[in-house]
């Protein structure tokens, strides 16, 4: 009898030592599945970051050429001894400059794998971006030697400022799209 006791207790124990690690693995199967999810939402938000960084440079490499000739406008224009001559000169490429990055913002598509919401952003942001380069050239159409930059410097300001409230959403850091495109 003492045996059969024995040999019940045992059994009873390696029965409930075995119902006691089924539920042990399900809570583990429950952490592993949290921590699954938790990887694949780190890895969407580095996707979208690397993304976001693509369409950066997209928008680098098709506006600096632009960019450059109104840039070198404004470092002749400002000169100690500003030059009539190569202002004027400076000046036309700059307007010609201008109307084409305008063109150019005007059809352009972010192609980047993002998000709808982050793309209508980026489109946005873009769409400022055209309004500069459109003020720019209209500052250049009125006077040549001394164009007043003032209201395309606004529309930058608004599109370098949309740009920083999309990355610091993406938890990056903004960068300074004048130095990028100049």
């Amino acid at each position: 009898m003492k045996k059969w006791l024995l040999a019940l207790g045992l059994t009873g124990a390696l029965v409930l030592a075995g119902c006691g690690s089924d539920s042990n693995s399900n809570g583990d199967d429950s952490a592993t599945s949290d921590e699954s999810q938790e990887q694949t939402e780190k890895q969407d938000e580095n996707n979208v970051k690397k993304e976001i960084l693509n369409a950066q440079m997209n928008v680098k490499d098709t506006f600096k050429q632009y960019q450059a000739k109104i840039v070198a406008y404004q470092e002749a224009a400002s000169a100690e001894k500003p030059d009539a001559e190569a202002i004027k000169a400076a000046g036309e490429e700059a307007r010609t400059a201008a109307n084409e990055a305008a063109e150019e913002a005007a059809n352009y598509t972010v192609e980047a794998d993002l998000p709808e919401e982050v793309k209508a952003q980026y489109t946005e942001a873009i769409a400022s971006l055209q309004a500069y380069y459109e003020e720019a050239a209209n500052a250049l159409d009125a006077n040549v030697q001394e164009a007043d930059f003032t209201k395309a410097e606004e529309q930058f300001t608004q599109f370098s400022d949309q740009l920083s409230a999309l990355y610091e959403e993406a938890g990056l850091f903004a960068p300074d799209m004048m130095k990028e495109l100049s």
